[in-house]
């Protein structure tokens, strides 16, 4: 498992920020899908960096 920090914006403002634990960056995607963090939000940018 690796650590991915995800910062999710919509413009200037930051959504949700944490840090994931995850095989990669898909399963980091699936993790906030499942969670249904940002189902019902508008976002514009998604960022994922490994720790």
């Amino acid at each position: 498992m690796n650590q991915y920090k995800v910062v999710v914006k919509n413009g200037y403002t930051t959504i949700l920020e944490e840090t994931i634990a995850a095989e990669d960056e898909r399963d980091v995607l699936g993790t906030l899908l499942i969670r249904s963090e940002l189902f019902n939000q508008k976002f514009t940018d998604i960022r994922i960096s490994e720790r």
